[in-house]
């Protein structure tokens, strides 16, 4: 796994191990290795899981699992600019950023299948980000 962090203090090295936690088990529902993943703690905080399969309807694209710390789990592919770019195609949604892993593997599995219909159409905001602190709190779950 890569992470881009910000100077730690206390509080972000909280939610680093917790943030790693719960992207470990998300991995392992997935089926894949954390090394497919790169985090960036600095603000806001982001993660991307690179699958090794392609979507319906994009079979030239690499497709990613990207979560925001405001937006929870999302769908991506990769655009042909060859930069770091990329279109999301569907949101998780939920009650939660830190949805349950079986949940994320499930919204992958039915995009991979062609399914959309549980999909959220555009960016739920199922928090506002207020610090290391506060998403180390939501992640309580992987302490």
């Amino acid at each position: 796994m890569t992470t881009s962090t910000p100077a730690p203090t206390e509080a972000g090295l909280e939610l680093k191990t917790r943030l790693n936690a719960y992207l470990e088990d998300v991995a392992a529902a997935l089926g894949i290795r954390m090394d497919a993943c790169t985090v960036d703690l600095a603000g806001p905080v982001t993660a991307r899981m690179r699958l090794n399969w392609r979507l319906p309807g994009f079979p030239e694209r690499d497709v990613d699992l990207m979560w925001h710390e405001e937006h929870g789990w999302s769908a991506a592919v990769a655009t042909h600019s060859g930069d770091d770019h990329h279109v999301v195609v569907a949101y998780l949604g939920g009650r939660t950023v830190a949805s349950q892993p079986r949940l994320v593997a499930r919204f992958a599995e039915s995009l991979r299948a062609g399914e959309h219909q549980d999909c959220w159409p555009g960016a739920p905001t199922l928090r506002t980000a207020g610090g290391p602190s506060a998403l180390a709190k939501e992640l309580s779950a992987w302490a």
